[in-house]
């Protein structure tokens, strides 16, 4: 573990190795807990030292922001089929005129209320009909029997299929002119936030750059890099043009929607 610094990641890692040597051992299967994508990629780089031993990563869908480590003893075992996640929508169960929409942060902590560790779930994708959660399935009948509500909002927990929710992501492309190149700028303007506001979510370690938090509001973006703001949605950057006569940069953006 020499080189990582912050004591959770070493927990992490450390829990990690024992998976790594469990399935060496048992010549099983072994996965670890959720853990976000950077982490992810870091352990990945560090075991690729490890022989004899595949390794993969998964989140349940497509561009997880948080995920699992899947190890096996010999190739052709893994498969995203294979992980244990289950998926299980939350839902209102009516919704009253005024009341306001539930947050990311509301689902996530009324399921962790239960007493469920962060570790056990994965992303949340919120939208106007309900969150959709990925967890571990250890976990998922727990929160289907013990979650009736989220915030003070009653709420029904029904499991669902993987393919509900595996369908080919949806994106547009936008062009956008910015004054420079700053995170808070792009961010402001691909989510149709005030500058204010962006600044507030990113300083509030609420934005990921490739999946890493980043809370420094002049961080320089380029071509390629992944921006998600939690609640708010993500986007990648795309070609960066050139000046325009108001020497402003034009910008090509792929935005989730």
């Amino acid at each position: 573990m020499k080189g990582i610094q912050d004591q959770e990641e070493r927990v992490l890692f450390a829990n990690a190795l024992d998976q790594v040597a469990f399935s060496l051992k048992r010549h099983e299967v072994q996965f670890t807990d959720f853990m976000d994508r950077a982490k992810c990629e870091r352990f990945l780089e560090r075991l690729k030292s490890v022989g004899k031993i595949d390794m993969l990563s998964f989140g349940g869908v497509e561009d997880a922001e948080r995920m699992m480590l899947g190890f096996s003893f010999g190739e052709g075992i893994l498969s995203h089929e294979i992980f244990p996640i289950t998926v299980i929508k939350i839902a209102p169960k009516s919704k009253k005129f005024g009341q306001k929409d539930l947050s990311h942060r509301d689902y996530l902590g009324s399921i962790l209320g239960l007493g469920i560790e962060r570790g056990k779930i994965g992303d949340i994708l919120v939208s106007e009909d309900g969150g959709i959660c990925f967890a571990e399935a250890e976990m998922a009948e727990y929160i289907q029997t013990n979650l009736d509500k989220v915030s003070k909002t009653p709420v029904t927990v029904t499991k669902i299929d993987k393919a509900e929710v595996l369908s080919p992501k949806r994106t547009e492309i936008r062009r956008i002119t910015v004054a420079s190149l700053r995170l808070d700028a792009i961010l402001a303007d691909a989510l149709h936030l005030s500058r204010g506001k962006a600044q507030t979510l990113i300083t509030g370690e609420k934005v990921n750059v490739n999946w890493s938090a980043v809370t420094n509001t002049s961080y320089i973006l380029k071509t390629g890099d992944m921006v998600s703001a939690r609640g708010f949605g993500r986007f990648r950057v795309g070609e960066v043009g050139g000046r325009t006569k108001k020497d402003r940069i034009g910008l090509e953006l792929e935005v989730y929607v």
